[in-house]
């Protein structure tokens, strides 16, 4: 009788014991399926300190109070982006690996020379954030007075006028390209960025000069450039009086930085709509807007349907400007 009672009460006990672990295994399961519920990572593929990489340092420390976890910024530099782009496509596509993302990772695979293995289906697309529309600028002294006089003159004079840029098939190069195809030949002269594209319109070296309407809102409130058209559909809040490429000669030409964030491909949708959701209340808060606009660089918010639309466009558009 004693060892029937015993019997008994150790498997009272067990089963006790096996409800208490069920219940354990259950919670610990619903915690893991809670994203995010660790550090999540962004990649920024760019040195520390740029303009590209403060945004997105802005935009992390913002992201850890609507997620409630560390955002760690891990600059991986190399191949103009194309190494942090890599260590992405590497990642779990559970949501705590991003990357900040730019028009710079369609040029490099459109591009047959480098010979990428990787496009659009790689990443995951979850928002846009920044848009860093082109100006043309000139010189007070410049005989063009707007775009449309700089245009009659270039088709006359074919390969006289030159366009300082920031780079090869940056997008002021392309816009440059895009109106060879229209027989409107400039001469690119290509520089190692911002700086270097500034010093040489100042100084009289170049006749145009190709810039963000932010970063060059300054040359032109203080008198020492004019600013000639915006490449935009639009006109930019950084220069209001300033007429859009397509108002001033009637071509529609667009020249933009677009920087957003994606992840890796396929990621789990229920990480992407929390991201989403999150990305879309700091980019419409007004003082991280405030916080661009101070840097000379507009926010336009793209959801991850809107976004993936868009840069698929982007690829289109390219392949047409640079007949890859």
């Amino acid at each position: 009788m004693r060892k029937t009672i015993s019997l008994v009460l150790v498997l009272l006990m067990l089963g006790v014991i096996l409800v208490g672990c069920s219940n354990f295994a259950g919670k610990k399961q619903a915690a893991d399926s809670t994203y995010p519920n660790k550090p999540i990572t962004l990649i920024v593929p760019y040195s520390a300190g740029g303009s590209s990489d403060i945004g997105a340092r802005l935009v992390a420390k913002r992201l850890e109070q609507e997620l409630g976890q560390p955002v760690v910024v891990e600059n991986v530099v190399g191949a103009a982006g194309w190494v942090g782009w890599q260590k992405l496509a590497k990642a779990k596509p559970d949501g705590y690996t991003l990357s900040l993302f730019t028009l710079a990772y369609i040029t490099s695979y459109l591009n047959p020379d480098n010979k990428r293995d990787m496009n659009l289906d790689n990443v995951t697309q979850l928002v846009n954030h920044v848009w860093d529309v082109t100006a043309w600028a000139v010189k007070p002294d410049s005989p063009f007075k707007d775009a449309r006089e700089l245009l009659a003159y270039v088709k006359a004079n074919p390969g006289k006028v030159t366009v300082a840029t920031s780079g090869v098939y940056t997008q002021h190069h392309i816009a440059v390209l895009a109106l060879d195809k229209l027989g409107y030949k400039m001469k690119p002269v290509h520089t190692n960025g911002l700086a270097e594209s500034l010093t040489m319109a100042l100084g009289g070296h170049v006749d145009v000069v190709s810039m963000g309407a932010g970063d060059v809102r300054n040359q032109v409130k203080e008198g020492a450039l004019r600013a000639l058209a915006v490449l935009d559909t639009k006109r930019s809040r950084f220069l209001p009086d300033v007429p859009t490429f397509a108002e001033n000669t009637g071509i529609n030409l667009n020249a933009y930085a677009a920087r957003g964030y994606v992840g890796p491909a396929n990621m789990d949708p229920a990480a992407v709509k929390r991201l989403e959701t999150a990305f879309k209340k700091i980019m419409e808060d007004p003082q991280h807007v405030a916080e661009m606009e101070a840097m000379g660089l507009d926010v336009r918010y793209m959801d991850s349907k809107a976004y993936k639309a868009f840069l698929k466009q982007e690829e289109a558009d390219q392949k047409k400007a640079l007949g890859w």
